[in-house]
């Protein structure tokens, strides 16, 4: 009895613990929403709608340090509003007095009116003065009865309820969304109320690593517990830096390229962090996001993220307690994950082989071989930013020496790891065969051995015109099309000096009537070069990189002669490039075109490229379900129906909420889910100034009888219950599986957390990331289960224990007894007479016509002038592949469409060198 007792006192003792740093770190965070809401009150110029907070809140995590970024709006694009004064300045990125990653803004007249104040005599924007000033206003709003309440806060332009607590990536994703269709939770209670700052010891400092909060907590509760926070003043830039080669770096044939320039696609910040006074610090927090979120937090992955961590927290223990020699603290958290991003992209192979060297068994590989590399960084005193190669993220603030660095490499070297990973270093003997079937299934599928030469090599082939496209697969296809999609949309969003430029200052005659034909060249070229310059980097033989310079020459030589072949082809000219899939494939025909009829220059260039992009895309391509998934706009489209509907008063929100939970919308579940749990206050913000609150509650019979014990919806609890009982370790795949995501600290999570995390915007946008625990572009059972071999999955799976090998048999079975379900439904449909289709009726009867009222106005003619404009917004905004690449076009070569007769040459000179002819 005594042992059982002594395990179960010691558990509740640690919940308990959690539960009070989480409920510590929420309060904190609704005091900060307090102190920042009434500095946005005293002056309107340092409101912030947002508040953004990327750091993991879980109970796992009990540092007393939180960080958070206020976002300036009266200076960030895009605006909140489309009624906005658009801020007019320009940027600075490249200036030799100045370190890597730092640019300065130089304000135009109309900025210059309002922020005057605040620049230095040249006109450039003071880092240091505007946060000193938002300092003062903070310790001002510190001694303000108001707001006291969430309720007396405006919410079209600052930041009182759970629900405006966002990541960086979902701020980019809201912020692109019309402001009428935004839906956010409220705060909780029936007379909500922010914390009163009198209940806390504050100290507010202005530090050049942003504003430090010291909070401490008057609270006998709490009172054991101060926190550390830090306000970062960032500006945001809906551009991405052109002093950055991330993600132009990465070639096609990467196995994470498609995340990398999904990542690349989130903008950037100006931070204020150093001691530059009028420089800011260029930080792209969403796109790191990204990166990271992309794996879950069970993945081997970010396990060695945590044990890099746990291991600079017992350096840093060691060091406080003397064990250490007496040094300064250098490494941080940002040094090991920029070390682990780095080893990630550097040292990509193919997708299945990455996934299989990144699996548990080889955790203590990675986490070594990183601790390997920070060393000599250590020596060296450099460590390079992931994003900015010049920026040295251990640069010597001025106090260090070199023995602090050496003694730091030692402390680094002599840490025998951390004790409580050594058990999740341990593989899992099923995951690992796992991982093996699966890449027996997707190599089983490349082509047979006999033709496997002719599809990676095309040389040699009897069909030399239509072997190589043909026969890449439809999904292939999807793949290499989407990912440069996703290219061309970074390269339309690369940074202009002037963020002043507008849809106006383009000659959009001259574009409007340009052959296709052009984009087509645009995008072959663009692959061309990439691939000429990977060959060129990656190039070991010493003669090779001595006539580096000759076979770059003569590679784009014959490039331009390709190019102008292109022009000169019939077929070409009268090509309609609507459809991307032709579209792909006409690229990838000239592309094996060119490698086999110059096998002297282009062919042992291209032939690697096109090996490494074909094997890429055949691994991926089986994921392109999942993939295409989350990137769906459903949710988002029906939230902002609803939330339409409610601004307009057609509908209540009680109306709207059952309408959509019909409709089965993730969003509307979770909300009848919360609603149901008890009083949910529902916030809609149209517009500046106009801000809706809703309650929503169940009726008092129907609540009264979710009390009892009836139910609406399946009770959490009962779930929890059921998923206890496993025997699998928690960092493993398949228990990942078996737990179906529920959230086991529910219990001790804060009102104000889950009001944050299930607010319908957060909701959403948050499962657009992969989240996965292996490395690839999917999930391997998603991917069994489409491809129907999920008897490969149970198969793998008799070597688990006896309980969980029968809850994995149940939830197959349930799978198959559903789509079974779905089968006989659609057989059964097909027996009812279709009356609608005119084919099974009468040969000549016509389809039923359907009336579609529109407006009075809808068949007036717009003027030449304006007419061009839409034309060219819808050209820009299409996602077609050749809409994305107009919009490069315009982007890189707007100074050279003054001369249509001479854009061939002209354009491309000095983009792109092949084309120096």
């Amino acid at each position: 009895m005594r042992l059982f007792i002594i395990p179960e006192l010691f558990n509740f003792v640690v919940l308990n613990e959690k539960k009070t740093w989480l409920l510590a770190k929420s309060v904190t965070e609704r005091l900060i929403q307090r102190l920042l809401c009434g500095a946005g009150m005293l002056d309107p110029r340092f409101s912030s709608k947002y508040l953004i907070c990327d750091t993991n809140q879980s109970s796992n995590n009990v540092s007393n340090k939180l960080e958070y970024m206020i976002r300036l709006d009266c200076l960030s694009t895009p605006s909140l509003y489309e009624s906005d004064i658009r801020p007019k300045y320009s940027i600075i990125e490249t200036d030799s007095d100045y370190p890597a990653a730092y640019a300065r803004m130089r304000l135009h007249t109309s900025a210059f009116k309002i922020w005057g104040d605040y620049t230095n005599s040249n006109g450039y924007l003071r880092r240091d003065k505007v946060q000193a000033r938002l300092v003062e206003l903070l310790a001002l709003a510190a001694t303000k009865d108001v707001p006291s309440s969430p309720l007396h806060v405006d919410e079209s332009v600052c930041c009182g309820v759970p629900g405006k607590v966002v990541d960086s990536a979902s701020l980019y994703s809201i912020l692109h969304i019309p402001p009428h269709q935004h839906v956010y939770y409220g705060p909780g209670g029936n007379v909500p109320r922010f914390p009163d700052p009198r209940d806390f010891r504050l100290a507010i400092v202005d530090e050049p690593k942003g504003i430090r909060i010291r909070v401490e907590f008057l609270s006998p509760a709490l009172s054991s517990i101060s926190l550390d926070v830090r306000l970062l003043v960032a500006i945001g830039i809906d551009a991405w830096p052109s002093s950055t080669d991330f993600p132009s770096r990465i070639c096609l044939g990467h196995s994470d390229c498609l995340l990398y320039h999904q990542a690349a696609q989130t903008g950037m910040y100006l931070v204020g962090y150093g001691v530059q006074s009028s420089a800011w610090q260029i930080r792209m927090p969403a796109a790191e996001y990204v990166l990271l979120n992309h794996y879950g937090p069970n993945s081997t992955t970010l396990t060695v993220l945590d044990v890099l961590y746990s291991i600079m927290d017992d350096i840093d223990n060691s060091r406080r307690i003397g064990k250490q020699q007496i040094s300064y603290k250098i490494l941080s958290k940002y040094i090991f994950r920029t070390l682990l991003l780095e080893e990630l992209e550097q040292n990509s192979r193919s997708p299945l082989t990455n996934m299989l060297n990144w699996s548990p068994i080889y955790l203590s590989t990675h986490v070594l071989k990183l601790l390997d590399r920070v060393i000599p960084r250590l020596h060296a005193e450099k460590q390079p930013n992931y994003f900015f190669g010049n920026a040295n993220l251990m640069v010597n603030p001025g106090h260090l020496s070199d023995d602090d660095f050496t003694i730091e490499a030692n402390n680094v070297r002599g840490n025998d790891g951390n004790e409580e990973f050594n058990m999740d270093v341990l593989a899992q003997e099923s995951e690992i065969n796992l991982l093996h079937k699966w890449k027996d299934i997707v190599d089983g599928l490349l082509p047979p051995a006999g033709t496997r030469g002719r599809r990676f090599c095309f040389a040699g082939s009897k069909n030399k015109l239509e072997i190589a496209h043909t026969q890449y697969t439809i999904s292939q296809l999807e793949y290499i099309g989407l990912l440069l999609n996703k290219m061309l949309n970074v390269r339309q969003h690369v940074l202009q000096g002037d963020t002043t430029m507008t849809d106006d200052q383009l000659r959009v005659e001259e574009l409007e009537h340009e052959n296709p034909l052009e984009d087509l060249i645009f995008i072959l070229v663009t692959i061309m070069d990439q691939a000429r310059d990977r060959y060129l980097f990656t190039q070991t033989n010493p003669a090779i990189v001595k006539n580096a310079p000759k076979i770059k020459c003569s590679y784009n030589t014959y490039t331009s002669k390709l190019v102008e072949q292109m022009r000169r082809d019939n077929e070409l000219q009268n090509f309609n490039f609507d459809d991307d899939l032709v579209l792909v494939k006409v690229i990838l025909k000239w592309l094996y075109r060119a490698m086999d009829q110059n096998k002297r220059y282009l062919g042992p260039i291209l032939r690697p490229y096109l090996n490494n992009l074909f094997a890429t895309s055949h691994a991926v391509s089986w994921h392109m379900d999942f993939i295409k998934d989350r990137m769906k706009n459903d949710e988002i489209e029906s939230l902002g129906a609803f939330a339409e509907l409610v601004n307009s008063d057609r509908v209540t929100p009680a109306q709207g909420l059952v309408d959509f939970v019909n409709r089965d919308k993730t969003w509307a579940r979770s909300m009848l889910s919360m609603v149901e749990k008890n009083t949910l206050r529902v916030v809609f913000v149209s517009d500046r100034g106009i801000v809706h609150r809703h309650i929503l509650s169940l009726p008092p019979q129907q609540t009264k009888n979710n009390q009892n014990g009836s139910k609406t919806l399946e009770s959490p609890k009962v779930k929890k219950e059921t998923r206890e009982q496993k025997t699998l370790p928690s960092r493993n795949y398949f228990n990942t599986i078996l737990k179906g995501r529920i959230d086991e600290e529910e219990d001790i999570t804060p009102q104000h957390n889950s009001l944050r995390n299930a607010s319908p915007l957060n909701l959403i946008l948050s499962k657009r990331h992969r989240r996965g625990e292996h490395r690839g572009g999917g999930d391997i059972f998603e991917a069994l289960k489409s491809m129907q071999k999920l008897n490969t999955f149970q198969e793998v799976a008799s070597n688990l224990p006896q309980e969980d090998r029968a809850q994995i048999s149940d939830l197959i079975q349930s799978i198959h007894t559903a789509k079974s379900k779905r089968y006989h439904a659609k057989k059964w449909s097909e027996t009812i007479p279709q009356l609608n289709y005119r084919n099974k009726l009468s040969p000549n009867c016509e389809a039923i016509q359907k009336y579609t009222p529109k407006e009075e106005s809808a068949g007036i003619r717009l003027r030449e002038d304006t007419e061009a404009k839409f034309q060219l917004k819808d050209a820009i905004s299409t996602p077609s592949l050749i809409g994305s690449c107009r919009a490069a076009r315009i982007r890189e070569d707007n100074s050279v469409f003054l001369l249509q007769d001479s854009f061939r040459i002209r354009s491309m000179l000095t983009k792109n060198e092949s084309f120096k002819y």
